[in-house]
Order: C-alpha cells, then structure tokens, then sequence
C-alpha cells in the first residue's frame, strides 16, 4: 500500500507544467524590467492602426489569414511583422494552439489605445431610400 508521503507521477508533471509556465512569465516580463519599456517598445513598433490591430489580434487562436483581415494587411507584411515581433519578444508561441503566435499582453494593458475594426463595406442604401410611403 502507497504511503501518503508518496508522490505519483501526476502529480510531479503537474506540478512541472505549473513550474514551466511560471518562468515563462518570469521571463516574459524580465526582458522588459518594467511596463514603461514595454510600453516604449509597442510605441515604437505599432505606429500605425494597421499594426496595432495586427499586433491586438495575435491572440494565439487567430491564424494568420484571419488577423490579415481583421488588419487589413498584405499576408506577406503580416509574416514579416510577425517575424520581427517574435524576435523582440513582443510575441511568443501560443500554448493553446500549436505553431500560432500570441501577444505578451494587451495593448491596453500598458495604457495604449485599441484601434476599432472597420466595418466591412457594404453597398447599403440610405435608411430614408429604404423607406416607401404607404397609401
């Protein structure tokens, strides 16, 4: 019979995957040593609404069509942000879904305005040309 002193593997691998994500975050935040940096880095790197809705979106769900569109960017300048984001370690691996990126945090997070997301163009008639007079 095991003694309740004794560990089970579960445990230990629960107990690891706890300890790896926490010196994740550890790191994530020490690249920075404080918000002010990272807030400085985003400044300098989002500067334009394209980029700053490119950057909101990688959420680690989206994939890199669907924040092509969101933004409204070209693929390939998507790609190649995302690349050089990665590289400053403004971005990182999503946990959830393997091979997309993720943002370290929200842009609101380090007092940074969200751009809105256009509406999609449509060629919808005037409210007033909708209406017809009834007899």
């Amino acid at each position: 019979m095991a003694s309740e002193k004794e560990t089970t593997l579960k445990e230990i691998w629960d107990k690891l995957e706890e300890n790896q994500l926490m010196l994740r975050d550890i790191a994530k935040w020490l690249r920075f040593q404080n918000i002010s940096k990272l807030k400085d880095v985003l400044v300098n790197e989002l500067d334009s609404e394209e980029k700053k809705l490119a950057f909101e979106n990688t959420d680690g769900t989206r994939a890199l069509d669907e924040v092509t569109k969101i933004s409204e960017t070209p693929r390939d300048t998507l790609y190649g942000w995302w690349k050089k984001w990665s590289g400053l370690g403004i971005l990182e691996p999503s946990e959830t879904r393997k091979g997309r990126l993720k943002k370290i945090c929200s842009l609101e997070d380090v007092g940074i305005k969200i751009p809105k997301i256009a509406a999609p163009k449509e060629n919808k008639k005037p409210l007033n040309d909708a209406i017809t007079d009834v007899p």
